[in-house]
């Protein structure tokens, strides 16, 4: 992976994607908090390195089962309407696409499935 490519991979750039992908407005703001933490951690070129290594994996702050399910409860309905899409789109079920996690709830599951997939989608768009 170029470093020039990795230029395209910030906050509000992210932010922007998220907007024009329809993500509820306060689900943006907790995921750029987030990320800004992992920022003031690691760095810009480490949160780069970092989100682009994510591959379709849950981004480490909504690993958890409570809070997955908590994000899942706040943006119920947008996340049950991403999981028709995703099914559509995959041709699979949520169930297994989530086969990975399947010692989780369902509403944990649901909503770690859409967000490693969106936030994975939106870094490959900002990649390219």
């Amino acid at each position: 992976m170029e470093s020039n490519n990795l230029a395209g991979i910030t906050l509000h750039h992210l932010e922007q994607k998220m907007k024009d992908e329809k993500f509820p407005e306060k689900l943006i703001e907790e995921i750029l908090l987030e990320f800004n933490q992992i920022i003031n951690q690691q760095g810009e070129k480490g949160f780069q390195k970092w989100l682009t290594n994510l591959h379709y994996q849950v981004p480490d702050p909504f690993s958890s089962e409570l809070k997955a399910a908590n994000i899942y409860s706040n943006y119920r309905n947008w996340i049950e309407d991403e999981i028709v899409k995703l099914e559509r789109e995959t041709e699979l079920t949520w169930e297994e696409q989530t086969k990975d996690i399947e010692s989780f709830n369902i509403k944990a599951r649901k909503a770690q499935l859409v967000l490693r997939h969106r936030i994975s989608e939106i870094v490959l768009d900002l990649l390219n």
